[in-house]
């Protein structure tokens, strides 16, 4: 019922660029799949899968990478570096937002090793005018050209993307967030016979052996994801289970999990964020992950068993181009104080509590939520979603009517 629910392209300044319905935003994720097959990986050399990833990249200007010093985005430009400088390219540019709170002093430290470990001779490091809370200046900016975006931070590469215009702009993540949601990697490690098997494997490979119908009760029983209690009871069942069963049908085999992300509608609403990104603010935006055999390749390439954890991938595909201690986990920074700030908490303080489908969401503790030390990140949405309907009925009718009708048939297929 609720996973079905459009929702209203009035309510957009200018379209629905993720293709969100009613419910994605209520969670701040995509629900469900595409409706697509996944596609076969096909067998690739380290080599084969860094051409696909670049060759489309360089050659049209001047090639930007994104670049924040975490672990990813170090083996993104890492193999950027080593395929401009096989292929007789120019080096790709780093792009780095510069922020207060957006960095720790050890990432920051790591940004400056891993550019002078490659000898770079261009960095920018971007710092935004304005600031970055949800619904802050750089947000606000960014929602009035785009409609709601997903993820709710991707506004964030807003300044970085507009730095790239006149060359190309090259988004690649989420690849380390796979192994956030494919659980089956301990399992494959004792197969593999890196290890003995535990107690843990023994109980992970009945989980395996289970029908995905007894996983989703099985999650359901351990609370997993948790309750959000902004949502009315049926639509929160609703999209509990959507989250439950994406997470219960993950492939057994690395490969198939790979490829089966393609399918899920998350893959298609970054995308779709990010194009309109590139469009507003004039930019050539490329996404190689998108491109027709990527991901069937890089799925390839670690095969059925896969990699153990995300430092196994990134010491395969980058340990001989960056020091070990460069691709060492780091603490993540809790950015909570920076997205939902002052200007969150303003808006959430004087919000009427209308825009919303009320049927679906409970504004009163919504904004218990927004209001609390520590909201909930899967509220990020809703307060992107409410901020919009309020700009839209604050603007003058005819320009009302011109606005909303650019965002009619925009809505999620």
């Amino acid at each position: 019922m609720y996973g079905d629910f459009r929702m209203d392209a009035g309510a957009f300044l200018v379209g629905n660029p993720a293709g969100l319905r009613f419910l994605d935003v209520a969670c701040s994720m995509p629900l469900g799949w595409n409706g697509e097959r996944s596609p076969a990986p096909r067998a690739a050399s380290l080599d084969e899968v860094c051409a696909r990833l670049w060759s489309a990249s360089f050659g049209r200007g001047p090639c930007y990478v994104p670049f924040s010093g975490g672990r990813e985005s170090s083996m993104w430009l890492a193999t950027a570096i080593r395929y401009a400088r096989r292929t007789g390219h120019d080096d790709p540019i780093p792009l780095t937002l510069r922020y207060p709170g957006l960095a720790s002093a050890k990432e920051l430290e790591v940004q400056e090793r891993v550019v002078a470990h490659f000898g770079l001779a261009n960095w920018e490091c971007i710092e935004p005018d304005g600031d970055l809370d949800l619904v802050g200046s750089v947000a606000g900016a960014t929602l009035a050209q785009t409609g709601p975006l997903w993820p709710p931070n991707a506004y964030l590469m807003a300044p970085l993307i507009e730095a790239a215009r006149g060359g190309v702009f090259v988004f690649m993540s989420g690849l380390i967030d796979f192994f956030a949601w494919w659980r089956w990697a301990p399992l494959m490690e004792v197969l593999a016979g890196h290890r003995r098997p535990n107690k843990r494997d023994l109980a992970l490979l009945g989980k395996a052996l289970m029908p995905t119908s007894m996983r989703v009760r099985e999650a359901s029983r351990r609370g997993n994801p948790p309750p959000m209690p902004w949502l009315r009871p049926g639509a929160e069942r609703e999209a509990l289970a959507l989250m439950r069963r994406r997470q219960a049908s993950a492939p057994v085999r690395f490969d198939r999990a790979m490829v089966a992300q393609v399918t899920h509608r998350c893959f298609n609403g970054i995308a779709g964020t990010f194009s309109a990104l590139g469009k507003a603010l004039g930019t050539e935006i490329d996404q190689p992950l998108r491109q027709p055999g990527v991901m069937e390749s890089i799925a390839g390439f670690g095969g059925r068993r896969g990699f153990r954890r995300p430092r196994d991938l990134l010491q395969r595909v980058c340990g001989a181009l960056l020091p070990a201690e460069l691709l060492r986990p780091r603490t993540p920074l809790d950015l909570t104080h920076v997205l939902f700030g002052e200007a969150s908490r303003e808006f959430a303080a004087t919000w009427s509590g209308g825009g919303l489908d009320e049927s679906i969401v409970d504004v009163v503790a919504l904004r218990r939520s927004w209001l609390s030390e520590r909201p909930d990140a899967r509220t990020a949405c809703l307060l992107q979603y409410a901020w919009l309907t309020v700009q839209v009925s604050e603007i003058g009718s005819p320009e009302r009517e011109s606005l909303v009708s650019s965002s009619h048939n925009r809505e999620a297929p």
